[in-house]
């Protein structure tokens, strides 16, 4: 009986055991970084050498693979760059070269994501200059990249997997890179937003004049015409569109903030000054060319400045007690101006300014009436202005 149970046991072993594991599926092998292409150039240059390897250092530190490609011959430097970014599959390319000048050297970046090359020129000096030039030559690349990586960020993606704007598509470790660079764009409401002053602005309101020397208060229609600078981005954007034209992105003739403003102010009109002869009616105008610089804060209000040169013009009509008669003068004036204000954006392209401004005239205009002295204006003359003012 103890022989069948053992010889039963051995039967059933097989059967009872575990079943062997499953072999577990291999592991997915991780997704290759993204490339960048850097062309070597000035190898001979040690301060372009050197900067070189950090910024393969600072590529390397952010998950990329820098593929070192050599620069064939002394063509066209945006050529050369695009066809090493398209030989190497990577989605942009970088060069660092020595400016002639010996003082500075031009960053090139061309990214296949938005299709665009820029350039920017860093000053090189003491012993960090190497350093500096790996770091812009990475926040060069991001400024590029910041625009499609918004936009892709809050598009769904294509089937074809290839980019809206023609280049290829932003690659999933480019995007991760370019969270913070995206979130603080984000929170900075000045961000892309055009200065105050930008372009072509038409400004209307009204103009309230009083002297030191006792002319006024008087009021007045005001009209300024200004024309400032765009957003300076750091860059000239030498690519533009998918077709790879476009121009300048730089903020045009003017510096960004910066603005040539005509001030055209009067006729003001006041109470009449009182003497013991009779009364004397003054008006007044003035025209002025001004620069004007608004400081931007990245909030509503921003802080104005302004200086300028013009004319001053007063005018009096006096009307005096018999057996004196009437009579006119006037009085032309070369002025300058220095003014302090502030502007409240209203909207991206209307803001309220207000600025008071300080009016210094030569010669002098001095109202009298029977050789009476009534007041004197221009010594100086202080200037309000409130005015609406909208870019078309």
């Amino acid at each position: 009986m103890r022989s069948l149970a053992i010889m039963t046991l051995l039967l059933l072993a097989p059967a009872l055991a575990p079943a062997p594991a499953a072999a577990a599926p291999p592991r997915e092998a991780a997704a290759a970084a993204s490339r960048v292409a850097l062309v070597e150039a000035d190898a001979d240059d040690p301060l372009v050498r050197e900067a070189a390897t950090r910024l393969t250092a600072e590529l390397g530190a952010a998950g990329f693979e820098v593929v070192v490609v050599p620069r064939a011959g002394d063509g066209d430097v945006r050529a050369a760059l695009e066809r090493a970014a398209q030989d190497q599959g990577a989605f942009a390319a970088a060069a660092i070269f020595r400016s002639r000048s010996g003082a500075a050297a031009d960053l090139w970046i061309v990214d296949r994501v938005t299709q665009k090359t820029v350039v920017r020129t860093v000053e090189v000096a003491g012993a960090a200059a190497p350093s500096v030039m790996a770091v812009r030559a990475v926040e060069l690349l991001q400024a590029s990249l910041l625009e499609a990586s918004l936009l892709a960020s809050r598009a769904r993606p294509r089937p074809d997997g290839a980019a809206d704007g023609g280049g290829v598509a932003v690659p999933d470790d480019v995007r991760r890179w370019m969270a913070p660079v995206r979130r603080r764009a984000a929170a900075d409401p000045a961000a892309g937003r055009p200065g105050m002053f930008a372009g072509l602005g038409v400004e209307a309101g009204l103009v309230a004049l009083q002297s030191a020397g006792g002319v006024g208060p008087a009021l007045g229609p005001a009209l300024r015409l200004s024309y400032g600078g765009e957003a300076d981005r750091g860059e000239a954007d030498r690519g533009g569109g998918a077709d790879g034209g476009g121009g300048d992105a730089g903020g045009g003739v003017l510096p960004a903030g910066l603005a040539a403003r005509l001030t055209f102010a009067g006729p003001t009109l006041g109470p009449a000054l009182e003497g013991a002869l009779g009364t004397v009616s003054v008006r007044q105008e003035m025209a002025f060319l001004e620069a004007v610089w608004a400081l931007e804060t990245g909030g509503a209000v921003s802080p104005v400045l302004s200086a300028g040169v013009g004319g001053f013009h007063l005018f009096i009509s006096g009307d005096p007690l018999p057996p004196l008669r009437s009579a006119t003068g006037e009085v032309w004036s070369v002025a300058a101006t220095l003014g302090a204000g502030a502007g409240l954006r209203l909207t991206e392209r209307a803001a309220l300014l207000m600025d008071v401004h300080a009016i210094v005239a030569e010669p002098r205009a001095v109202v009298t009436l029977g050789g009476e002295r009534l007041g004197a204006a221009g010594r100086p003359t202080f200037a309000g202005f409130l005015g609406l003012l909208v870019r078309p």
